[in-house]
C-alpha cells in the first residue's frame, strides 16, 4: 500500500512539474544586497536562460549546492552563458545572516537576492528548499528541481546546454 502511495505521489509530483513548465516568470519583487526592491522579471536579458535557486540560511543540502554552483559557474558559464541569482527565503530575522553569509563562503560567482516575505516562493508555488527554476531567455519556465544530493549540478547544466540547442 504504501509502494502505491509514492508511486502516486511521485506521478503527481511528475505532473504537476510537466505542468508548470512553460509558464511565465512572475512579476514579483525581491530585495537585492542593498536592501532595494528588485523585480524578478527585469532580471531576463532575452538572450540567456535565468536560473533562480532558492535557499535559507538553516538548510544544509542548500549550502551544499551553492557551494557546487560556486565552484562550477565560471566553467558552465563559459559553455552555456546563463544568469544565475540565489535567492535565500530567510524572513527578517535572519535577513542579515543571510547577507552576511555569501562573502563568508566566498560564494561570490552571482548574485544574491532576498524573498523576505516569500512572495516570490509563493508566486512559484515553493513550498521547500533547494529548489531551483530554470527559466528560458523568452522567460518561460523550462525547468524545476527540488531538493540537492551531490551530482545534482550536472543535471542543471545538461538542462542548460538543452536550452542553447
Amino acid at each position: 500500500m504504501m509502494k502505491k502511495l509514492l508511486t502516486v505521489i511521485a506521478i503527481l509530483m511528475l505532473g504537476t512539474s510537466a505542468v508548470l513548465c512553460g509558464q511565465s516568470i512572475p512579476d514579483v519583487k525581491v530585495q537585492d544586497a542593498s536592501g532595494r526592491k528588485v523585480s524578478v522579471r527585469s532580471l531576463l536579458d532575452g538572450k540567456k536562460p535565468l536560473v533562480l535557486t532558492f535557499w535559507s540560511t538553516t538548510c544544509k543540502p542548500c549550502m551544499k549546492e551553492l557551494d557546487a554552483l560556486t565552484d562550477g559557474f565560471e566553467e558552465w558559464n563559459e559553455e552555456v552563458p546563463f544568469l544565475l541569482y540565489a535567492v535565500s527565503t530567510d524572513d527578517s530575522r535572519s535577513l542579515a545572516r543571510a547577507k552576511a553569509l555569501p562573502s563568508g563562503k566566498g560564494w561570490d560567482a552571482f548574485p544574491f537576492l532576498f524573498d523576505v516575505n516569500q512572495d516570490l516562493m509563493r508566486a512559484l508555488n515553493i513550498s521547500s528548499i533547494p529548489h531551483m527554476v530554470i527559466y528560458a531567455p523568452d522567460g518561460k519556465l523550462h525547468y524545476t528541481h527540488v531538493g540537492y544530493m551531490p551530482g545534482d549540478e550536472d543535471k542543471f547544466f545538461e538542462e542548460l546546454k538543452a536550452l542553447a540547442r
